[in-house]
């Protein structure tokens, strides 16, 4: 017999400590690795765009794998699911770091992402489970809070690391990552979504859950505003290797210091929207934190034409890099609050969209011979349609006829 309770969690900071920690797959199994991408080009004898398949396919598996695993777990359940999905990153990620050729480290990659999808919207999805309104955005701005710590240290690790370890050493790491995870999945994190909650495990009902979802116009736009607003900053991951060591002159372990500099902004960006929520409207502060991006963007771009030093460009990075936990933060807690009986389903799509149009654009930004225009051009096109995202969302909440 069933002996769990209804609500098994209280959602407590040790709970949202756990969940941060399996989100930290894709900071990890993204940054931790960049400072090694020259050295990946060289030992596999591939080319810059090759190895920048290995981001994009791990981009890939993230989004598929919150597209599949999301629907689910609103049909079975978040915990099994959990488990299944830091397994899976677990082997992948060993399977990385004996890849023998490009080929075979792409393929790795993408079901390292797809185990690692699982691990990240089950993690979101765990809040609008337990929390509403103002308490579910202040847990998400605390889980961004968090999070914040792994970009900061991700950089940091793989800059002291690839040199003695070797890029193949920092897929063992992501590998005993990956089982420390599914470790505290076990202990520490138990069911949040009731049986008598759940919804058809079958593919009508998967479907279900999506059309209830996308009927809100205002999770739609939300929707628009966490994935442009996140690849805003993807267009800076991509191609920020190849401007500060190649062109910038900067060394590995100088850029990974960079890197996490930039990191720690994030966690200032998350602490100060912690604060702000309750005291301005969420909606508010979100166009805020766009309006912040778009600025430094748009000045990235005469910067890298006429005056590409770091003393100017890395300013205006920060300041930029460091809206992303507002943004991301507060358009998901508005989005999946709209939406929330389907909570899993809204998080997934989130999920897919996010990292599908990441996978997208990162290619693009080693094409052309100035990878700082190409990052800054980038940043300000998805910057702009972030922040027409959430005025499209603030219009349809705002409306008596909008989906709820």
């Amino acid at each position: 017999m069933d002996r769990q309770p209804r609500a098994p969690q209280q959602l407590t900071v040790p709970l949202l400590m756990a969940l941060a920690l399996l989100s930290a797959s894709a900071p990890f199994s993204v940054d931790m690795y960049l400072p090694a991408f020259p050295a990946i080009v060289e030992d596999l004898q591939t080319t810059q765009s090759m190895v920048q398949l290995t981001l994009s396919g791990f981009l890939a598996g993230l989004a598929l794998g919150q597209l599949l695993i999301g629907p689910l777990s609103d049909a079975l359940g978040r915990h099994r699911l959990m488990l299944l999905g830091t397994a899976v990153a677990c082997v992948a990620a060993v399977l990385a770091a004996l890849a023998p050729t490009i080929g075979m480290l792409i393929a790795a990659r993408l079901v390292q992402g797809l185990g690692s999808g699982a691990a990240i919207v089950l993690s979101r999805a765990v809040i609008p489970d337990l929390a509403t309104g103002d308490r579910a955005a202040r847990a998400f701005a605390l889980l961004m809070t968090i999070q914040g710590v792994a970009p900061v240290l991700a950089p940091v690790v793989g800059g002291l690391l690839a040199d003695p370890l070797g890029w193949r050493g920092l897929f063992w790491i992501l590998a005993g990552l990956a089982a420390v995870q599914l470790l505290v999945v076990v202990g520490a994190i138990r069911e949040s979504r009731p049986p008598e909650e759940r919804s058809p495990a079958t593919v009508r009902g998967i479907l279900d859950n999506y059309r209830f979802v996308l009927a809100s116009r205002g999770y739609r736009g939300y929707l628009v505003s966490f994935t442009f607003g996140f690849t805003t900053m993807f267009c800076y991951i991509s191609a920020s290797p190849f401007l500060m060591q190649e062109e910038l002159g900067m060394s590995p372990q100088v850029y990974a210091l960079v890197f996490a500099f930039n990191g720690v902004g994030i966690i200032g960006g998350s602490m100060l929207n912690a604060r702000l929520i309750g005291r301005f409207p969420t909606h508010r502060i979100l166009l805020t934190g766009l309006g912040v991006q778009v600025v430094t963007a748009a000045l990235l771009v005469p910067t890298v034409l006429f005056h590409p030093t770091a003393w100017l460009i890395l300013p205006l990075l920060f300041l930029g890099v460091s809206q992303i936990s507002i943004i991301m933060g507060n358009s998901t807690a508005l989005g999946t609050g709209l939406v929330r009986a389907r909570a899993g389903s809204a998080s997934a799509l989130m999920g897919f969209t996010q990292f599908g149009v990441a996978g997208l654009v990162s290619p693009l930004m080693g094409l052309g011979g100035n990878p700082g225009l190409t990052m800054a051009v980038g940043m300000v096109a998805c910057s702009l349609v972030a922040t027409a995202g959430a005025l499209y969302a603030g219009r349809a909440t705002a409306a008596p006829t909008s989906a709820s």
